[in-house]
């Protein structure tokens, strides 16, 4: 595969008036400038299958996948078609929509484990309920968040605790406290030093690494002895470990879980689930005291739902999620031979399961390199592909597997002459553009 030259004349003109106009050039910091290297596509103008166009007519393979909300790739007909017919019926009503009473009742019937369900437009909506629904009733403040675990919420009980909280009150960050995931004695740890104060437990069920030592039936096992309300978020893990998340794989129920991203194939629908006597706290019919939960305008509107349905319905009908790890296995196995080849496999590393790999970049230690990640996707990038993080789809095949290793050799390629000339790791593309500095987990 040649080196691609691409034109992004007009691509960098509009970007910079987006910043003009917007806070971070865009409404999502994981699309920001500084998350890929300068000669990556600034503005996309269309996107179809496994392949995205910019507004300088590049086009590109796509495995981003936007925000990881895809899972049967850009404009799939089935899910277009439903969205399509729920319009011509009306977007949204004055009361409840007979379309909620269908996505519920089929929701709830692939999860026999719960027993209400809450929809909403994003993840930190349906999160942030879980966690004011384990306050309310358990009456504590403190939230134990996996800090190996990189997002959880927009919204000030997670934010307050990472290193971006300007505008958050100092005491906010207080009420969050985080553990390790493997590590159940970080946990134990947790409830000794804040006995009877934690309300709830966040994590993903997997991210990168296996459960060790039947970890999450342990903190399965210690929430139910300290009264603590067990969430499992499953936005990235749903859909490619299995329809109905991770955690269906390892048997464990957690109290709520959450769902978001790819369970409608890009359009904007989340939902939260789980143990009735927790949800109903939401409701109106109870005598305890009333939950603020969720109570969005368009969290009802038939787009978000009719698009869940259809994308629920056929991931199932075709398995989808066998296909996602068929094919992440083909690329892990190929990509590891490509980096032995090239000798660069102390440095350029494939990880993670199967369904949900990842790329990184690392030190002869394995620490992350970040200018080293940023080099070595430039020329991915340069080479027609565009892989910053991996979002397969049912679009992904064969084909687009074989010009993905020709661009990954490339970029290895690169590494390789990069550290034999024991250079400094520096950005091919510099100009004016902000450095790009790869984030380890998106």
């Amino acid at each position: 595969m040649s080196r691609n030259s691409f034109s992004f004349e007009r691509s960098h003109q509009l970007i910079s008036q987006l910043h003009e106009l917007v806070p971070g050039g865009g409404h999502t910091y994981s699309k920001g400038l500084d998350q890929f290297p300068y000669n990556s596509p600034q503005l996309i103008e269309s996107a179809k299958g496994a392949f995205c166009t910019d507004v300088d007519g590049n086009r590109f393979l796509d495995w981003a996948m936007g925000n990881r909300v895809f899972i049967l790739g850009h404009g799939d007909e089935d899910v277009n078609d439903a969205v399509k017919a729920a319009i011509d019926e009306g977007v949204n009503y004055t009361r409840p929509g007979l379309l909620e009473l269908e996505v519920a009742e089929y929701l709830l019937g692939l999860h026999p484990w719960a027993g209400m369900v809450k929809f909403g437009k994003n993840g930190s909506d349906v999160t942030t309920a879980a966690i004011k629904l384990a306050r309310a009733a358990t009456g504590r403040k403190l939230v134990a968040v996996c800090g190996d675990h990189p997002f959880f919420s927009t919204h000030d009980w997670f934010i307050g605790s990472t290193n971006m909280d300007a505008g958050v009150p100092a005491e906010e960050s207080g009420w969050t406290v985080k553990f390790r995931y493997n590590d159940i004695a970080s946990v134990e740890d947790l409830f000794a030093r804040y006995p009877g104060q934690i309300a709830a437990l966040i994590l993903e069920p997997v991210k990168n690494d296996e459960p060790v030592d039947d970890f999450l039936q342990r903190l399965r096992d210690v929430t139910k002895r300290e009264g603590t309300v067990l969430v499992f978020d499953e936005m990235i893990a749903a859909m490619r470990f299995h329809p109905l998340g991770a955690h269906h794989l390892y048997g464990v129920q957690p109290d709520l879980a959450t769902y978001g991203k790819a369970v409608s194939n890009g359009f904007s629908f989340s939902f939260l689930i789980g143990d009735r006597e927790l949800m109903k706290l939401g409701g109106l019919q109870h005598d305890q005291p009333r939950v603020f939960l969720l109570s969005q305008t368009h969290a009802s509107e038939t787009v978000g739902l009719a698009a869940c349905l259809a994308t629920m319905r056929k991931c199932i009908a075709e398995d989808v999620s066998a296909h996602v790890w068929r094919l992440g296995k083909q690329m892990k196995e190929g990509f590891r031979a490509l980096a032995g080849s090239v000798g660069v496999s102390d440095h350029v590393r494939i990880i993670g399961f199967d369904c949900n790999p990842q790329i990184l970049c690392t030190k002869a230690d394995g620490t992350y390199w970040p200018e080293l990640h940023t080099s070595f996707h430039e020329e991915v990038v340069a080479n027609g592909v565009l892989i910053p993080w991996i979002s397969i789809t049912a679009a992904h095949g064969q084909a687009e597997l074989d010009q993905t290793f020709d661009a990954l050799r490339a970029g290895m390629e690169k590494v390789e002459r990069v550290l034999g000339s024991s250079a400094d790791v520096v950005s091919t593309y510099q100009g004016d553009a902000v450095k790009p500095v790869f984030r380890k987990y998106n």
